[in-house]
């Protein structure tokens, strides 16, 4: 294409858009009748490629989507199915599995970059934090149902969306996306309310335990979908890190005792209560359900996992009541059909609105930087923004900060 064109087309993609600098306004000295250039041929041809990219990125996270509602929900269901057998040792076994399975797949890689000391340390730190949220959220399941857990973690989507705005300025949401983030989280709430179960009651010290896993889990996904989008080693040399460490802290807890169970190495064998195959099952299935979230949080974003966990939510609200005599009730399957309807929405109209919004605001940001002066004004305009970012940081950490002096004082 001549650079005449080039240069309209990226007038065309530079628009300004949620608070973006307007890189066309920056050039309105240039002759703008560049566009009688193009040929219809051309247009066309551009327009069919990006939609086959388009098509080919919703593909993809349309079948992350389904792996993790799968494969998380089935884990969630064994797991339930087996809490009355011995498996303490269970979190570091899977995690002694998921390393052999990225061992073998980085063998097969055609990268065989080493990773940095950077990397490694961020990695040191985020086994950590996964190490001790799964034992929290194994303990969670065995002190409430299920559905009483989701509920805890209904507000995961808009977590995950404020916390991702407010640290990473390359983050963007259009409107409809937080309208339907806000939507799926009401219908969680309208699905698992407690007021609807017979099992409903929590303890303040238990509720509390459940605000501090949500957060974790956020700040977790969110933190390592950053690493792995932008580390310089392939996805498998990353999960061998988070693996390697995780097994090793995992090890280190069943050993002294400080897991789910509260039973260590002196209380029962390693593979104590393995001869059930519910066990099995939950080995298996979060073994897999591993390496899927890792895959999604390389190629897809930290959301589609969150929009997973609330349809897996709602699934499992239907075999709660199956297996396990869980109420289930029209409001119940009101909050279900909520969430399941806004998900579809979110993925044929949300989607695909907020991927070309994020692609113009992003281009239209980095041209902003080639340009001093443009720059400058920008800042000074998404100076509202910066302050809105420290004012919800702030809450975020006061919530955090109470959170815990609630557990320490109970």
């Amino acid at each position: 294409m001549a650079p005449t064109d080039e240069k309209c087309d990226d007038d065309q993609e530079s628009s300004p858009f949620l608070g973006a600098p307007s890189v066309s306004a920056a050039r309105k000295g240039q002759n703008k009748s560049c566009d009688i250039h193009v040929s219809l041929g051309e247009a066309k041809y551009g327009n069919t490629l990006a939609s086959t990219r388009n098509l080919s990125t919703m593909g993809v996270k349309l079948i992350a989507f389904f792996s993790l509602v799968i494969v998380q929900g089935g884990h969630i269901l064994f797991f339930r199915l087996s809490q009355t057998h011995g498996k303490s040792s269970a979190i570091a076994v899977t995690e002694a599995i998921k390393l052999v399975m990225s061992l073998g797949m980085y063998q097969r890689d055609t990268d065989q970059r080493l990773p940095s000391s950077g990397v490694f340390a961020q990695y040191s730190v985020l086994a950590a934090a996964y190490a001790i949220n799964n034992q929290l959220t194994m303990f969670l399941v065995t002190q409430m149902g299920t559905g009483m857990m989701a509920l805890g973690k209904s507000a995961s989507p808009v977590l995950t969306a404020i916390v991702m705005w407010t640290l990473f300025v390359d983050e963007k949401f259009v409107r409809i996306q937080w309208v339907l983030f806000v939507i799926i989280t009401m219908g969680l709430i309208t699905a698992f309310d407690p007021a609807g179960h017979s099992n409903g009651s929590v303890s303040g010290i238990g509720l509390a335990w459940l605000v501090l896993s949500t957060f974790i889990t956020t700040f977790s996904g969110v933190f390592n979908a950053r690493v792995l989008q932008r580390g310089k080693c392939s996805l498998h040399m990353q999960n061998i890190l988070l693996y390697s460490q995780g097994f090793v802290l995992n090890l280190a807890m069943y050993m002294g005792g400080w897991n789910a169970s509260g039973k260590g190495m002196k209380d029962q064998g390693f593979f104590y209560g393995y001869d059930n195959m519910w066990v099995v099952c939950v080995i298996v299935s979060q073994s897999f359900l591993g390496i899927v979230i890792s895959a999604v949080y390389k190629y897809g974003d930290v959301i589609i996992k969150c929009l997973a966990v609330g349809v897996q939510a709602a699934c499992l609200l239907v075999l709660d009541a199956l297996l396990f005599g869980l109420s289930l009730n029209l409001q119940s399957i009101m909050g279900a059909g909520i969430v399941l309807v806004a998900t579809y929405t979110y993925f044929t109209e949300g989607l695909p609105v907020a991927e070309r919004a994020k692609k113009r605001y992003r281009e239209a940001l980095a041209a902003s930087k080639a340009r001093k002066s443009l720059g400058e004004r920008t800042r000074c305009e998404d100076g509202g923004t910066i302050v809105m970012r420290a004012i919800v940081g702030g809450l975020m950490g006061a919530i955090l900060l109470a959170t815990g002096g609630f557990i320490i004082l109970s």
